[in-house]
């Protein structure tokens, strides 16, 4: 099987994939509980992470793009109508993330692979029929305005869904069989040329508006970044959206987790705070109360994170994916099958990493997966050398052994991990039974926490999983010696703090307990519980 088709068959089974949540969820937006599938008037199920639920469809939507370019009819209209379909639920979630991923894929997929026009009369038509069933999909969060979305809402919004994607594609198809005409008469050339100049209509139109809006424009962005640079807190109102929508707000969290991001990066420029500790810093720096524990950014996490040796091998992982899409442009342009699967999978990789850049996307396995796959399919070799000359190699030269000797370490480090991974995931699982177990046998829960610890003794969770077993078993100087061995592992962890602070509190030492309360609201000042237990220990009894 040549590698044209291996890569078609990953990203069609990934298309597939998607293309099924996305027909399971309109289903449920037309069955008889459809309230289930959003939290706060935005699709959340089933993935369970809004953000991440638009990630899904703006991903899943470019393969169908890609197959939307065909010239059967029979093949680009229903892959349209499901573009617009996935299109459709993506505007549900209300993901300002996604509608910016959707945006970056699709400026970079026109602007480096071959073949323009015909995908952006595809998208503009996708465009167009999202559009003109906007306002039943706006509704949705419109009308819940954060609280349950009524049966008849959501019905209108999945049936106005299925009307575009069946208009959308039955247009479509039409457009691809009289463009299929008109290419074999005599005046394809001509017809050619003129549709590619239409496109510059909708180009100079919405220029004239946004010149003729310009002032409303500046002063609805200029609010916008007044609401995204300050922060609101706890109860106070934010900077109202610029429509029913949210998607054009610029209120939120996220300049705090990036000013904190940048900070830690600064104090420790070369190799960061380590792995997973951002959180550390974020707890004690934070202008809210909203607890998270990494900077929503994958950028911002490698640098503040791993500090520039880990961004610099970002860099060159995102390099190497655009610098193979680069390569395979060149491929590109006599070949449909090529340019069908560039347009795949630049935009699926571009959609994740677009918005992995203001989301913690890059953490779902599942989407992150997709996007890999993606990658693999840019970047994945494509010269053979010729038979005669690969005969003529009788003998391994230095680059065969370098690549051998290179393959061997990969191979030594896959096994390495394997065997890391393989303790951690036993930790894990004695973990969740010691967690399970903690309060109907104590006992068996302080066993499985030990085996878990005989295998991975730096997992600070497991420590309090086994201080509290001891704990209910009245030892609380094992219990704390437990929590001391916790803290050793993190010293700046508040959770630890505040859990020592609980068993002086059991001991009747009150000093102490101050004292551990204090330390933990030091490192966790918003934290409303902590400022009052270490005001007053007695009120942990209470």
């Amino acid at each position: 099987m040549s590698h044209e088709r291996r890569a078609a068959a990953l990203l069609g089974a990934a298309a597939l994939g998607v293309a099924i949540v996305g027909v399971s969820v309109v289903a449920r937006l037309l069955g008889g509980d459809p309230g289930t599938l959003f939290l706060g008037g935005r699709l959340n199920s089933p993935l369970g992470y809004i953000n991440g639920e638009g990630c899904l469809f703006a991903m899943g939507l470019w393969p169908f793009i890609a197959l939307a370019e065909n010239r059967r009819a029979l093949v680009a209209g229903p892959a349209a109508a499901m573009a617009t379909l996935l299109a459709c639920l993506a505007l549900l979630s209300q993901s300002r993330g996604t509608a910016l991923a959707i945006l970056g894929a699709l400026i970079l997929v026109v602007a480096l692979v071959p073949g323009r026009t015909r995908r952006l009369y595809a998208a503009l038509v996708v465009g167009g029929g999202v559009a003109l069933v906007a306002p039943d999909l706006l509704r949705v969060y419109h009308d819940a305005a954060g609280g349950p979305v009524t049966p008849g809402v959501a019905h209108d919004a999945g049936r106005a869904a299925l009307l575009a994607a069946a208009v959308v594609g039955g247009v479509w198809a039409f457009v691809t069989a009289l463009s299929r005409m008109v290419a074999s008469g005599p005046h394809a050339s001509r017809a050619a040329t003129l549709g590619s100049w239409l496109l510059a209509v909708p180009v100079v139109v919405a220029l004239a508006v946004g010149l003729a809006s310009s002032e409303r424009i500046e002063h609805d962005v200029s609010r916008q970044w007044h609401a995204f640079v300050r922060v609101a807190e706890p109860g106070e109102s934010r900077a109202p959206s610029a429509s029913s929508s949210r998607l054009l707000s610029g209120a939120g969290n996220r300049y705090d987790y990036w000013r904190i991001a940048a900070d830690v990066w600064q104090q420790h420029p070369l190799i960061g705070v380590g792995a997973g500790n951002f959180s550390r810093s974020y707890f004690q720096q934070r202008a809210t109360t909203e607890d998270v524990d990494q900077p929503h950014s994958l950028e911002l996490q490698a640098l503040s994170e791993l500090g520039l040796v880990g961004a610099l091998l970002l860099g060159c992982f995102i390099a190497g994916v655009f610098w193979g899409a680069v390569r395979m442009r060149g491929g590109a342009a006599p070949s449909p099958m090529r340019r069908g699967l560039m347009t795949a999978g630049l935009g699926v990789f571009t959609a994740w990493l677009v918005q992995a850049s203001v989301d913690w996307m890059h953490l779902l396995p599942g989407l992150t997966a997709i996007a890999l796959a993606a990658a693999a399919v840019l970047v994945w070799p494509r010269g053979q050398p010729k038979p005669d000359a690969a005969a003529a190699r009788s003998r391994p030269g230095p680059r065969e052994a370098a690549v051998a000797l290179g393959v061997s370490a990969v191979i030594v480090a896959l096994i390495a991990t394997g065997a890391s991974l393989s303790r951690q995931g036993l930790a894990q699982v004695y973990r969740s039974r010691a967690q399970s177990e903690l309060n109907r046998n104590p006992a068996a829960a302080l066993a499985d926490g030990n085996r878990s610890l005989d295998l991975d003794a730096d997992s600070t969770r497991t420590y309090y999983i086994k201080a509290a077993a001891l704990a209910r078993f009245d030892q609380g100087a094992a219990a704390e010696a437990t929590l001391l061995k916790a803290l050793a592992r993190e010293p700046d962890n508040f959770v630890t703090w505040a859990l020592l602070g609980d068993i002086a509190v059991r001991e009747r030492n009150l000093g102490l307990a101050e004292r551990n309360y204090l330390r933990a609201h030091q490192l966790n000042p918003r934290d409303v519980s902590l400022t009052k237990l270490a005001r007053d220990p007695r009120a942990a009894l209470r």
